[in-house]
């Protein structure tokens, strides 16, 4: 009964995240608030690493179809089973179990397979990895750091104020905005007096974080123009939080 019940849930979220897909399809993608039709033919993937092993860059890769619905399919895998891991019926109830976060991890490192696949030597896919594990990591318990940790992934917008941080003020303060669709995203809450506690939350939401370091990537623009598609953010950030 319990598997039934599992494979009940896992099959609904599953449903919900496809829907989101249908309405992501090239002639009907959602660019800020506008309906426009971008060439069918060509997306651009945008990966933003702020220091990561001291290291800054943004990459730009334009990216085919056929890459681009493989990215979509990998992100919704993690959905659907980042889902079943909050459930009361799922091996540790609606908390997540060191299994199951190895498991949304080894997803998650799919994916950046995926991208180190479509962008090639450029994208630092080692250092990306080290610093993705090492962070999932610290989800397995309580912890004390000074920022915050977080991951978001889903299918939805991303948005850097003052364009990628061209900005006096916005390389200062390194804002970053993101409006799941349907979205899966964890942080601590942190206290300078106490361990920090993990919480999460899976759905429809708005994530925001400042001073952040790690990585971003999303398709399209990281400005105005920017398509509703797979996207994830991971590393660390201060008055980081989730509003749905």
């Amino acid at each position: 009964m319990d598997k039934l019940n599992k494979r009940k849930n896992y099959l609904k979220s599953l449903i919900a995240i496809l829907i989101v897909l249908a309405l992501v399809t090239p002639g009907s993608a959602i660019l800020a608030g506008e309906i426009q039709k971008p060439n069918e033919n060509k997306k651009t993937i945008s990966i933003l690493i702020k220091d990561v092993d001291e290291k800054d860059c943004l990459i730009q890769k334009d990216i085919s179809e056929k890459k681009y619905k493989q990215l979509n399919i990998l992100v919704s895998d993690v959905l659907a089973y980042a889902n079943t891991t909050i459930e009361e019926d799922s091996s540790d109830g609606k908390n997540i179990s060191k299994d199951e976060w190895d498991e949304i991890e080894r997803g998650i490192i799919k994916i950046i397979d995926a991208i180190k696949a479509v962008v090639g030597d450029e994208f630092p896919y080692e250092t990306s990895k080290t610093f993705i594990m090492s962070l999932i990591n610290l989800f397995h318990g309580p912890f004390y750091i000074i920022r915050q940790p977080v991951l978001s992934i889903g299918i939805g917008i991303s948005w850097i104020p003052r364009y990628d941080y061209e900005t006096f003020i916005g390389r200062m303060i390194r804002p970053v905005f993101m409006r799941h669709l349907i979205g899966f995203s964890v942080t601590a809450r942190l206290n300078p007096f106490q361990l920090g506690f993990v919480y999460w939350y899976f759905g429809f939401q708005r994530v925001r974080t400042f001073l952040f370091r790690g990585l971003l990537i999303n398709f399209a623009d990281l400005g105005i123009d920017r398509l509703i598609g797979p996207q994830l953010l991971i590393g660390y950030g201060v008055f980081t939080g989730f509003i749905h």
